[in-house]
């Protein structure tokens, strides 16, 4: 039967490089639904419903590079232990822009495999469940699930996009989203979700490598 209230769904695809390697290795994805303020997560195969919410205004693509900009800025000032020296922050780049939006216009959640020398974050949720910072946030959250001194994550958990937020030889982010109406990750009862695609230079997440 489907569901009287809007389902919040959220699904969210990590990519992690080998050393010296620039296509992907084994990747994880996380399927989460976040409570009416988007911020917690139900465990793994469960899904939390929300109360209908005014739909918000799209924002233009210059604020949208803003956001995408200032919230990774704000998770890498923000990393745990403190870095030292602190982190630089990101720029914007039209070149990773560019490469997120030919990417995310496909509508497939799954890695770019043609995307070159970048790093890259993918997340999936039906459409407004997030806005631009809290798409950040989702991946900056899982620094909770992170052990740096070991350069791992939890026993099953998922830390890898936290850890291309933070990663200190990264210099910038290009970012895309779209709403797709085909091969939606939640099901047929679905069919139009929301894809974000984030595309990072110089890549992070090396095998053996910690972020800072």
């Amino acid at each position: 039967m489907r569901p009287s209230s809007v389902l919040r769904a959220v699904v969210l695809l990590l990519l992690v490089f080998p050393p010296g390697c620039a296509s992907a290795s084994k990747s994880s994805a996380r399927k989460a639904a976040p409570s009416q303020r988007a911020s917690a997560s139900a465990p793994r195969g469960q899904q939390a419903r929300s109360a209908p919410q005014a739909r918000p205004a799209q924002p233009t693509a210059k604020d949208f590079a803003h956001d995408m900009v200032e919230a990774h800025n704000q998770a890498r000032a923000r990393a745990r232990p403190t870095p030292k020296p602190a982190l630089p922050p990101l720029v914007w780049s039209d070149e990773a822009a560019r490469q997120a939006a030919s990417w995310a216009k496909a509508c497939k959640f799954e890695h770019n495999p043609e995307r070159g020398e970048f790093g890259e974050n993918l997340a999936a949720a039906t459409p407004d469940a997030w806005t631009t910072q809290q798409v950040v946030k989702s991946w900056a959250d899982e620094v909770s699930d992170y052990d740096h001194a070991r350069n791992t994550c939890k026993k099953g958990k998922v830390c890898g996009h936290y850890t291309q937020v933070v990663w200190r030889k990264t210099t910038a982010v290009g970012c895309a989203t779209v709403t797709c109406k085909k091969n939606s990750p939640f099901g047929a009862d679905f069919p139009t979700w929301q894809l974000w695609v984030c595309n990072y230079a110089p890549p992070g997440n090396f095998v053996g490598q910690r972020p800072y």
